[in-house]
Order: C-alpha cells, then sequence, then structure tokens
C-alpha cells in the first residue's frame, strides 16, 4: 500500500515537473491552449441604491465585492497547484454614467494571488452624486467594467455590470426684487413689488406665497402661487401690493410688510422645500383727504342744514 502511495506521490511530482517545463519551453498561447486556464470574476455590491439621491450634496457609496476562480481544463488540475501565489491584477473602471452624474472607484487597481480550488475576494468603493439638473425620479445608470489582467498561461477576464439609482427632488428657488424693496408714497397712493422668483430645482415646482402680517387699516395682497416650469432658469413673478391706511388727516407711517416663499414638487405636494422669507418697508406720508362718497355725504347733510334753516327763517 505504502509502495503505491509513494508510486502515486512520485507521478504528480513528475506531472508538476513537466507541465512546469511544458510551460517554459511551450508559447504562452500554446500553453493556454493545452491548460485551458481562465480567470473568472464576479461583481456583487454592498449598501442601497434604491433610495432616491437628493442632489447637491449627498453621496451614495457602495462597496463593491469581487471574487475570482479559475477555470481550468482536464489536464490544467496538477499544473494549477505549481502557479499557488502568482499575482493576477483586477482592474475596475467606469465605462458609463449621465452627464449629469459623478462616479468615483476609490481603488482602480486590486489584486488576487492563485490559489488553487479556493475563491479570492478583494473589494473596493464606488461614490456616486448627482447634480442639481439631475432629473427627478428618472432612471439612472452607472455602467462598472471589472477585468482580471492576463497573467502567464492564464487567460484575462472582464465582466460588465450595471448600478441603478434615483435622483430625488431638489426644491430649490431664487427670489430676487428687480426693483426694491422699499417705496416712499402717500397715505391715497398703492406700492407694488415685483418679486421674480427662478427655479434651481430638478423638476416642475409651485410657489405658495403668503403674506405673515398686515398693520392695522393696511392692506396687503400677493400672488398667491406662481408654477416653474422644470429646467435651471425657468423664471415667474409674483407682485406684492400694499395700501396704507387712508384714514382722515395727516399720515408719517412706516411699516414692514413680511413674506414667506415655499417651493413644492408640482405633483406632490408633500415634497416641500425651505420656506424663505422677503422684507418688504412702505413710508406713508402725506395728508389723506375723505373720499368722493365722504364728500356727497357733507355735501347731502349741508343742503339739508341750510333747507332747514331757510324753512325756520321763512316761518319767523
Amino acid at each position: 500500500m505504502k509502495k503505491k502511495f509513494n508510486a502515486a506521490k512520485a507521478t504528480l511530482l513528475t506531472a508538476v515537473v513537466l507541465g512546469g517545463v511544458l510551460v517554459t519551453l511551450l508559447p504562452t498561447a500554446s500553453a493556454g491552449l493545452i491548460f485551458n486556464f481562465q480567470s473568472v470574476l464576479n461583481v456583487t455590491w454592498e449598501n442601497e441604491t434604491q433610495e432616491p439621491l437628493v442632489p447637491r450634496g449627498e453621496l451614495r457609496i457602495l462597496t463593491l465585492v469581487i471574487t475570482h476562480t479559475i477555470a481550468r481544463g482536464t489536464l490544467g488540475e496538477g499544473l494549477l497547484v505549481s502557479l499557488t501565489g502568482a499575482l493576477i491584477e483586477i482592474d475596475v473602471s467606469i465605462l458609463e454614467k449621465p452627464s449629469w452624474c459623478t462616479a468615483t472607484i476609490s481603488q482602480g487597481t486590486l489584486a488576487v494571488t492563485v490559489q488553487p480550488n479556493e475563491i479570492s475576494t478583494v473589494e473596493t468603493t464606488v461614490t456616486i452624486q448627482v447634480a442639481n439638473d439631475a432629473p427627478a425620479y428618472e432612471l439612472g445608470y452607472v455602467k462598472i467594467r471589472a477585468a482580471a489582467e492576463k497573467t502567464g498561461v492564464i487567460d484575462g477576464y472582464d465582466n460588465d455590470f450595471t448600478l441603478s439609482f434615483v435622483p430625488g427632488y431638489l426644491a430649490l428657488i431664487n427670489p430676487s426684487l428687480p426693483e426694491t424693496n422699499s417705496k416712499n408714497i402717500g397715505p391715497m397712493d398703492t406700492a407694488v413689488f415685483p418679486i421674480e422668483i427662478t427655479n434651481l430645482g430638478n423638476a416642475r415646482t409651485v410657489v405658495l406665497l403668503s403674506v405673515l402680517s398686515v398693520p392695522n387699516d393696511w392692506v396687503a395682497l400677493i400672488t398667491d402661487h406662481l408654477i416653474l416650469e422644470e429646467g435651471a432658469g425657468s423664471k415667474a413673478t409674483a407682485f406684492l401690493i400694499i395700501k396704507p391706511s387712508k384714514s382722515f388727516g395727516y399720515h408719517n407711517e412706516e411699516q414692514t410688510i413680511r413674506v414667506s416663499l415655499q417651493p413644492v414638487k408640482a405633483d406632490d405636494y408633500s415634497q416641500k422645500g425651505e420656506v424663505t422669507f422677503q422684507t418688504f418697508l412702505v413710508q406713508s406720508r402725506g395728508f389723506s383727504t375723505p373720499g368722493f362718497e365722504t364728500i356727497v355725504f357733507f355735501g347731502a347733510f349741508a343742503v339739508v342744514f341750510l333747507l332747514v334753516a331757510s324753512v325756520r327763517k321763512r316761518k319767523k
């Protein structure tokens, strides 16, 4: 029995030595055809890509897990043992991505060693970020390639895979005042303030506007909502109208009117952006005279008074 075992062992060693000699003497291509060695890669990733990626700063980091094995033909079993420890480089690169997305590989060059009948594992990470103009809730893709380099008689191999993700909604507006935020008017006049609003978000947006407080005897009205079409640079103009107190007499008043603006997704009001505020200052100075109806009242009163006085005079 021992003699048989030693004979088998000697045969195996002889095969390995002969294989090594063949690898040395034969051209690499010929040896590869005889033993049929080839790297095989499989790529999986950890962490989720399905949660929407909020534009303007959020980073999504995914861990790529790459496994490596070596496929071989029937004649390659013995020779593979002699290749134990050989280094095989694996390159990871990004092939395609949307223009509104950035994607980076933390470590693009990895390495594994030949381990017969074992699976080697290496890891790297890919970081994905979307820009402000990423279309909200439109499916995006990043195509990545993992490639094992040809090493000696071991043929190379590459595996392409795709990561999918969805950009979230960015509620972002930029209000500006094309004229001013303060005016001096008379108590009988009206102050009109245009408010130009630009859509900096990535979807059709509704802007809700409201006046927060109005001084006693003053009137303040504002466009209650505006629709901003999708696309950076889309603009619309709201108007704030302020009428000061016009009670009879001289006025020298200064009042502040504050308004709020809030962007929301046009087809889903539950997705809201931050509330911003604009402040307007109006100074009312001057004399307020009675209106036409007041003049008519006092005129009619005067006529009645004169008629009564005339009747009494005649009676006397």
